[in-house]
């Protein structure tokens, strides 16, 4: 005999499970509007004679905003250096300099010629200076004088796309 398992028919075990959901989801509800008073009890702030006569600000007062201008605030706060201490004295900075940029040190001249072309040819002011160390004659290429902190910036980019390290130098005029 066949038998068909698609449909059954038991009336006690499908009006049992009706009965166990619905309550299932009452029990939830419940709990979650209790849950959701205890959340509101905590929050809220007893009131005492101390707080209630604490001033609350008038809605009324106008709120004054402020205006910033872009090209007032940040030339304003650039601060000059005016003087150091040098040994426990007041010395006042000289503002009467300029920066170089040295960019390698050779023994022979034909190696600090090269880099001097190769720098030349990178749009860059350079010269060769030669210096005595223990003996020995140094050639060492130079960048410069840069009157400003804007071309110190832009000699070192250039330098720097090019893979070439430098050291920058500050020297009076």
């Amino acid at each position: 005999m066949s038998q068909d398992f698609a449909k059954r028919h038991s009336t006690t075990d499908q009006g049992g499970r009706s009965l166990s959901q619905f309550s299932w989801f009452i029990t939830g509800f419940i709990a979650g509007v209790f849950v959701s008073f205890l959340v509101y009890l905590w929050q809220t702030v007893p009131v005492d004679p101390e707080t209630k006569n604490i001033p609350k600000p008038s809605t009324t007062a106008k709120v004054e905003e402020m205006q910033w201008d872009f090209y007032e605030i940040f030339p304003k706060s650039e601060v000059p250096i005016i003087e150091v201490y040098e040994d426990g004295k007041r010395v006042p900075v000289d503002d009467d300099f300029a920066y170089i940029l040295q960019t390698g040190s050779f023994k022979t001249a034909s190696d600090a010629d090269e880099m001097r072309a190769e720098l030349l040819l990178m749009g860059l002011d350079v010269f060769i200076r030669e210096v005595e160390i223990e003996d020995e004659t140094w050639h060492r290429v130079i960048v410069g004088p840069l009157e400003t902190d804007l071309a110190l910036n832009r000699a070192q980019d250039k330098l720097a796309q090019a893979q070439i390290e430098s050291l920058p130098l500050r020297v009076a005029r």
